[in-house]
């Protein structure tokens, strides 16, 4: 597999830039090829040091697995099956650049890993974190809509942070949502979440930039980081009011999103719209859930499911 031309550094930093300027990658899926990439480089290049004196000798299968056995050794399939994933993602741009002749990595297989259900709250579960924020300051009430916006259209954490007032206010009870690759699709606002809405912008301090839907304590943009630093704190406070101990991430959210609507029977194509899934089989996960769970769910939440 002969790299001619810039090295293998120069070429992953061409790569990461064709992924934010043209496919338009999100920032978290950026950060993770800029770390599988640097791990691969500085491992090849110190392993073999040819490849770094001669940018024109051959990367081979041996690289490859080489660098495998390297990651083994951690003994996270995980962890080492999104780092293949890249490397094949690298090496097929590269490979359309006519920089190799051979992709040798496409060959390799990927560890196998366990199939993780997603996790879910229970509809009780949701009912107490929305109660949880204190909504007698402003902040409270951001964290309110913030939690009813992301649980009731099933957004992800990055589609709230960059969400703007126009995506709201685009057409009546509806939100413009840009996901990944900037694809859009609209998802019903519901009654609960817009007046939380309401009553967060009603409060809201002066903002420079206008069109910010959530920001921090400073008046900026609220980043994913800090969405799941809210949504932590705010699971603290729905503890207290329930029994056990509840975690959760940001995605988590969405998952319930999808969840409650398959058990209160919508289809899958339809959860698909919502969630902005390029293909079925992605949201066909959601058909894998403990239905032992989505009985509870059912019988905690529905009027009638006693009678």
């Amino acid at each position: 597999m002969a790299i001619s031309g810039m090295d293998l550094t120069e070429w992953s930093r061409a790569f990461l830039d064709f992924g934010r300027n043209e496919k338009h990658w999100s920032e978290e899926t950026l950060r993770a090829y800029e770390v599988d990439l640097s791990q691969f480089c500085h491992f090849v290049l110190s392993e073999f040091p040819e490849l770094h004196s001669n940018p024109s000798s051959k990367v081979t299968s041996g690289h490859f697995r080489s660098f495998g056995s390297h990651m083994m050794d951690s003994n996270q399939s995980i962890s080492i099956a999104r780092k293949l994933s890249t490397l094949r993602t690298f090496f097929r741009y590269l490979k359309r650049k006519k920089v190799v002749s051979q992709n040798w990595i496409a060959l390799m297989p990927s560890p196998k890993i366990q199939k993780k259900l997603p996790k879910f709250l229970k509809v009780e579960e949701v009912l107490e974190l929305m109660k949880a924020p204190d909504v007698s300051h402003w902040m409270g009430k951001r964290d309110r809509a913030l939690l009813e916006l992301m649980y009731g259209c099933g957004l992800r954490v990055s589609e709230v942070s960059e969400l703007t007032r126009s995506q709201l206010q685009a057409r009546s009870k509806w939100v413009r949502v840009i996901g990944k690759g900037d694809k859009e699709r609209w998802v019903p606002l519901n009654d609960v979440a817009e007046g939380a809405l309401t009553d967060y912008f009603a409060t809201r301090p002066a903002v420079e930039d206008s069109e910010l839907v959530f920001v921090n304590h400073r008046l900026t943009r609220l980043t994913a980081r800090s969405i799941a630093r809210i949504l932590a704190r705010q699971l603290i406070r729905a503890t207290q009011i329930m029994s056990g101990n509840l975690q959760a991430s940001p995605h988590a959210l969405r998952h319930s999103f999808a969840t409650h609507l398959l058990s209160a029977g919508a289809d899958l194509r339809s959860i698909q719209e919502l969630l902005g899934h390029a293909s079925l089989s992605t949201t066909q996960r959601y058909t894998h859930l403990d239905l032992g769970e989505l009985m509870d769910s059912y019988r905690n939440a529905h009027p009638l499911s006693k009678k």
